[in-house]
């Protein structure tokens, strides 16, 4: 966090606050700028700023103050450290979502400093994940694929992000990779890692698709999605399951991963459909009320 500040360059708040509080009571932006750097926010108080950003004018060397603080809380939040923070999320995604925040409020550099931090985050969770079995809702993969699929639309680097991924360098990012495989190859009652949906636990497959946040009238970014469409081939998935099952070989997931490179052969025909309707969905906005679902 402290390379964060120092690339951000604002160590010390503004002197004069003059963002505007979405809700008339700034209370919530004093409290903010007294924090010094490590300290951690109180979740109603960032939920009360990205209100202030959403819908009042942004007073950007605030902004790149407060940013680490912002971001701090997003990876506990990612990480599973706390709970807390759930509801600032929701509202912290359509803030970076919002074009003006990259390009108006911050430099080239603080930009990449905020995406590489994100990326970071997401690769440590990503390196954290055990076990190809999961049922109900709280399973942990479904936070990183969220993030993973959300930051399509936040920055136009998501190569960076999935090609740190699929080196397969850790334990954590081959389960990963056999995680979202899995989505990609089975029907969601047959998934051999995430049991089916059910009306009291909830659970099955992750949607690769889904964004996280209040992000209704988003997709992904047009270079994003031409990456992943020339990146997302059957032989480059093969490739990547037999690499993984090979990283698993003394991992008690090597069972289930081995079943699922053995599988694939019989599931080409869904895998390369779900491959091409994957960038398609991830390309369009949604309608409310409508879902994209899996043709096969």
């Amino acid at each position: 966090m402290g390379m964060l500040w120092h690339v951000l360059g604002n160590l010390t708040p503004p002197e004069k606050i003059t963002q505007e509080a979405f809700e008339g009571d700034d209370a919530h932006l004093r409290r903010l700028v007294r924090l010094h750097p490590g300290q951690r926010a109180e979740a109603s108080d960032l939920w009360d700023y990205t209100q202030d950003l959403l819908y009042t004018g942004i007073q950007g060397p605030l902004l790149a103050y407060l940013l680490p603080f912002c971001l701090h809380a997003w990876r506990e939040d990612l990480c599973g450290i706390s709970r807390e923070y759930g509801g600032f999320v929701e509202h912290f995604y359509p803030v970076l979502a919002d074009r003006q925040i990259f390009e108006n409020h911050l430099s080239s550099t603080q930009g990449a400093a905020v995406a590489e931090f994100m990326r970071q985050a997401i690769l440590e969770e990503i390196d954290g994940q055990r076990g190809l079995s999961y049922k109900g809702s709280n399973a942990r993969p479904y936070r990183w694929v969220r993030a993973l699929t959300t930051y399509g639309v936040l920055r136009p680097d998501a190569h960076r992000l999935w090609e740190a991924w699929w080196s397969l360098g850790t334990v954590g990012r081959a389960i990963a990779a056999l995680q979202y495989i899995s989505c990609l190859t089975y029907s969601d009652s047959e998934n051999p890692v995430f049991a089916p949906w059910t009306s009291d636990r909830g659970g099955g497959p992750p949607c690769l698709w889904e964004f996280e946040g209040h992000l209704y009238k988003h997709r992904w970014l047009q270079t994003n999605v031409e990456f992943l469409r020339e990146w997302l081939v059957i032989g480059r998935l093969t490739d990547a399951v037999s690499r993984a099952v090979e990283h698993l070989v003394d991992q008690p997931e090597h069972a289930v991963a081995a079943g699922i490179r053995d599988d694939l052969p019989l599931c080409a025909g869904t895998l390369e459909a779900r491959c091409a309707e994957l960038a398609l969905f991830l390309a369009t906005t949604r309608e409310p009320g409508k879902r994209p679902r899996w043709s096969r």
